[in-house]
């Protein structure tokens, strides 16, 4: 190894503030576009060495193009969520002979979370609970006057109101 080796290391190297990849790579991002004005504002040696080579090879400018779909999980757009009618549906279900389960649908609604839902109805009712549908919660015996008052109970936003007694359901 050269003298003139060892003064080189380590090497600093830049990353985007926009993709977290550097800034050779920001033409592969989502948005390319976003990446460039960043660049253009926070490091303007690269993006003067990028804007070279983009005009040397078609007179093309920085930032056009076609914006890439394809990316991984942090590039997603986050869906907005509309604001839906929040109603906690409760209904009984019999299961077989004279057991019953209890099932409950409307949760997500109030941003609960399903899997910490069915984990606390379980512990205090001392009983199975289960996550079975997309928004639905089964929590196995009758348990509708005490799961009524848990819920109100343990998340507040959820009043007498909301919450809508279905009666005895077929499943």
């Amino acid at each position: 190894m050269a003298e003139d080796d060892a003064a080189s290391f380590p090497l600093a190297v830049d990353y985007c503030g926009v993709c977290s990849m550097p800034p050779e790579y920001c033409e592969y991002s989502a948005d390319p576009s976003k990446c460039y004005e960043w660049m253009k504002v926070n490091l303007p040696d690269h993006y003067s060495r990028i804007e070279a080579i983009a005009a040397q090879l078609e007179g093309v400018s920085v930032g056009e193009g076609k914006r890439q779909t394809r990316g991984g999980k942090a590039m997603k757009k986050v869906k907005i969520k509309e604001e839906s009618v929040k109603r906690l549906c409760i209904s009984r279900s019999q299961r077989a002979k004279r057991k019953c389960v209890t099932v409950i649908v409307g949760l997500k609604s109030f941003d609960i979370e399903l899997k910490k839902a069915s984990r606390l109805f379980a512990g205090h009712f001392s009983c199975g609970s289960s996550v079975t549908g997309d928004d639905e919660v089964v929590v196995q015996g009758d348990v509708y006057d005490g799961i009524v008052d848990f819920i109100k109970d343990k998340w507040p936003q959820v009043t007498e109101d909301h919450v809508k007694y279905m009666g005895d359901q077929k499943r």
